[in-house]
């Protein structure tokens, strides 16, 4: 469209505004299918490249929100699963070459904000320590954030075996759906441990199957 404004975000985007009208609009709907229509709406307007972002406002409710504003956000997410309309982003499929002609739209269903985050870890480019506090900082929030609904956890956990059960779509590469199954796996309470030690179970399972350096050196933190 003609003068349309790029798909990009501001140099400093107002993470807590869109967070609180987040929170507000998903306190003040009027029921399970007005708090997913928002969710949506919001999903729609950022796009799919910029579906990171709805991660990232899902991530400041979690790290700055009271308890209140956080269920009221968990409770939109619950009855997205159950409606089959979780606000979901595409990544490359495993293999495709990045920017190549249709390289986002690899088969099967679409990755909700748990699998999208665990699949950036581990198929991005680059070092995946230079990657790893951020990760998990961000997966840690996620999973407390729905620990603030009812069934969150369970819903989710069926979703993330799905996922970690469908080789067919070639989204997800093999560690990552193994990884998938472990977070599931371990996931195994709501409160700040039992999501740190999902965490955990995620990054054991995923570097546990990843071969050594080139000379079999490993390199270690001092």
């Amino acid at each position: 469209m003609h003068g349309a404004e790029p798909l990009v975000l501001r140099p400093a985007p107002d993470w807590a505004g869109a967070a609180q009208l987040l929170i507000d609009g998903c306190a003040h709907a009027e029921g399970a299918s007005d708090r997913v229509e928002l969710l949506e709406r919001l999903c729609d307007a950022l796009g799919q490249q910029l579906y990171p972002a709805f991660l990232k406002v899902l991530c400041v409710v979690a790290e700055h929100g009271s308890g209140a504003a956080q269920a009221a956000v968990a409770q939109a997410l619950v009855d997205a699963l159950a409606q089959g309309r979780l606000p979901s982003g595409r990544r490359p499929a495993w293999g495709a070459v990045p920017g190549a002609p249709g390289a986002l739209r690899g088969g099967g269903e679409p990755l909700g904000p748990i699998e999208y985050l665990c699949a950036w870890q581990v198929q991005a480019d680059g070092p995946p320590s230079a990657r790893q506090a951020a990760f998990t900082a961000s997966l840690g929030r996620l999973l407390g954030l729905l620990a603030h609904a009812p069934l969150a956890r369970e819903a989710y956990r069926a979703r993330l075996r799905m996922v970690a059960q469908d080789p067919i779509s070639g989204v997800l590469s093999r560690d990552t759906r193994a990884g998938l199954q472990a977070l599931a796996d371990g996931w195994h309470d709501g409160s700040g441990p039992g999501a740190a030690q999902a965490v955990q179970a995620f990054m054991q399972s995923v570097d546990g199957r990843r071969p050594p350096p080139a000379g079999g050196l490993l390199l270690r933190s001092a």
